[in-house]
């Protein structure tokens, strides 16, 4: 066991409300507190609260991660020519990943994982390969005041295909952090699509951050799903390094109670004739609190890009708040460009309309959410996760 007690003394100074990144989402209470990493023996323990396989019906290759340690008898992982799969502690030779990104040099929560980082997916493809299903990776955190810091890498080499699935849960009497970053480099003609869903009990300080690198050509889909979780943030940073990339991104959060959700994301676009979208969606239930803060970035030589930034709000309880800041920042001529922002209450017309037919508001408020999140929710691929996305919104929210 790893006792954390001064690791808040580390090189790069934790965040504080000063830090315009932060101002909206303080982490004092998790500067107070001491975690330690979990070293209990890990193949054949998991937590009966949960099923190591979340997606009722989901076929698909599946590691498993419990405190950040990779637990083989859980895990079914692929044997397919032109695929490497595997938990990053058993990679060696040519193959240990090198991480590129910068976030452990510029934030204090990325050194936090690169100081202590555990276990985490090493997924190669090679070219023109396209994996016949998802793969599906499931954090569990089971523990008083337990850390876990898993490291994930996807490469998808030049017309490779695949979808990734980032399923976090923790079972209820567990509280901590999780600090998760996910790198992934698409080659030219390749696509990945990564489905990220936090559906977390307990009080856990939730990190996570993704890197991803387009090449020319290539597609990259994603979506982040925040069902439950006691704070959250969720950073997501695509550099379009090649002509012609596409990168759609769509997120929806559903905060209650006291909760807090802070979505951060940056489109950086380097290069010709890309294009972006980009579609988040919250609604702020109870005294919960949170944030969207959306950069897009077009650089000199990203002549031709076509980028669409959209995040809509519902406050819908007076103790609410959502703190909104949609950013663009183009420096080349040749572009089209969009954004917007809106932050509102329950449209009042149309309650009436449905109450008017017999609807009570109650039922009437769950139909106008569930219209509400289709554009999100409609658009995730595959239909299982799809629909058990959609069913423990329902249970939570009482639809």
């Amino acid at each position: 066991m790893t006792v954390l007690t001064d690791i808040f003394k580390s090189t790069l100074p934790p965040p504080t409300r000063k830090s315009e990144r932060w101002k909206y989402s303080p982490i004092s209470k998790l500067l107070n507190s001491t975690l330690s990493t979990d070293s209990s023996e890990i193949d054949g323990g998991f937590s009966n609260e949960i099923a190591p396989n979340p997606v009722e019906g989901l076929e698909a290759y599946r590691l498993v991660f419990r405190n950040g340690k990779f637990n083989h008898s859980l895990s079914d992982l692929p044997i397919a020519k032109g695929v490497i799969c595997m938990p990053q502690s058993e990679v060696s030779g040519e193959d240990v990943p090198e991480f590129k990104n910068t976030y452990s040099k510029t934030e204090w929560v990325g050194e936090l994982n690169e100081s202590y980082h555990q276990d985490g997916l090493f997924l190669k493809i090679d070219r023109n390969i396209k994996l016949d299903r998802p793969v599906l990776i499931h954090h569990l955190t089971d523990g008083k005041d337990v850390a876990s810091f898993p490291r994930h890498f996807v490469r998808v080499e030049e017309g490779g295909e695949v979808d990734v699935v980032v399923w976090s849960s923790s079972t209820k009497n567990s509280s901590g952090m999780y600090n998760g970053i996910l790198e992934a480099s698409i080659a030219p003609n390749a696509t990945l699509t990564l489905e990220k869903v936090c559906n977390e009990d307990g009080k856990i300080y939730h990190f996570s951050h993704e890197n991803i690198i387009q090449e020319r050509d290539s597609k990259f889909k994603m979506h982040t799903f925040t069902v439950k979780g006691h704070w959250v943030r969720n950073e997501l940073e695509i550099i379009s390094r090649g002509k012609g990339t596409d990168s759609i991104f769509n997120g929806a959060f559903l905060p209650t109670g006291n909760e807090h959700v802070d979505n951060h994301t940056t489109m950086d676009h380097t290069s010709t004739d890309g294009t972006s979208s980009e579609l988040y969606r919250g609604i702020m239930y109870g005294t919960s609190t949170g944030v969207f803060n959306g950069k897009v970035f077009v650089r000199p030589d990203a002549q031709r890009t076509n980028a669409f930034q959209q995040n809509t709000n519902i406050v819908a309880d007076r103790g609410a708040s959502i703190n909104a800041k949609p950013e663009l920042e183009i420096y080349a001529d040749d572009v089209k460009c969009s954004h917007g922002c809106t932050v509102g209450q329950f449209d009042l017309d149309a309650l009436f309309y449905l109450k008017s037919r017999g609807i009570d508001e109650k039922a009437a408020k769950a139909l106008l959410v569930e219209a509400f999140l289709a554009d999100v929710i409609s658009s995730v691929p595959c239909t299982e996760l799809r629909e058990e996305i959609m069913k423990i919104y329902k249970e939570r929210h009482g639809w």
